[in-house]
């Protein structure tokens, strides 16, 4: 009896740190795939700096050609970026608000419309159309905007 006693505890206190150890790698794993989504965020904040700037001086359609596939490499990975577990329940302070994890439908169709809409500025900077940037860079903007408005918290 009382080696089956010892037995018991022993497994329950195998089990408690399995979850001890799951719970941190849920944790780690958390932390890294916002810490991908903030730079990659940041990544496109700068790629369309980078047309922004273009559209305004130069018009170099090679840097604009670079900034569009960027814009639309990030809108396709951003499927992956916010996994259940990687919002304010994470404890890391992200912009991000709980609305994408609570309306998913809505957070994938206002996604899905920047990836639209960087599939067409892409096309349109592959063009050496200026114009055409200029006119799908906008919607590009408001596609983003889509998104800012329900699903981000807003900076002061």
């Amino acid at each position: 009896m009382l080696e089956t006693s010892r037995r018991v505890r022993s497994v329950i206190a195998g089990l408690a740190v399995s979850v001890v150890v799951a719970g941190a790698a849920i944790a780690a794993a958390s932390t890294d795939i916002i810490k991908t989504r903030q730079q990659g965020l940041k990544d496109m904040g700068a790629a369309a700096k980078v047309i922004r700037d273009e559209l305004k001086g130069t018009r170099d359609l090679e840097k604009i050609k670079d900034a569009s596939a960027k814009i639309q490499k990030t809108a396709d990975e951003m499927a992956n970026w916010f996994p259940s577990g990687s919002g304010p329940e994470a404890g890391v302070k992200t912009a991000a608000k709980p609305d994408i994890w609570s309306d998913p439908d809505g957070f994938s169709s206002a996604r899905k419309a920047l990836v639209e809409q960087s599939a067409k500025l892409a096309e349109a900077a592959k063009s050496g159309d200026a114009q055409a940037v200029g006119a799908s860079f906008k919607n590009v903007g408001k596609s983003c905007g889509g998104c800012h408005e329900k699903f981000k918290v807003k900076e002061d």
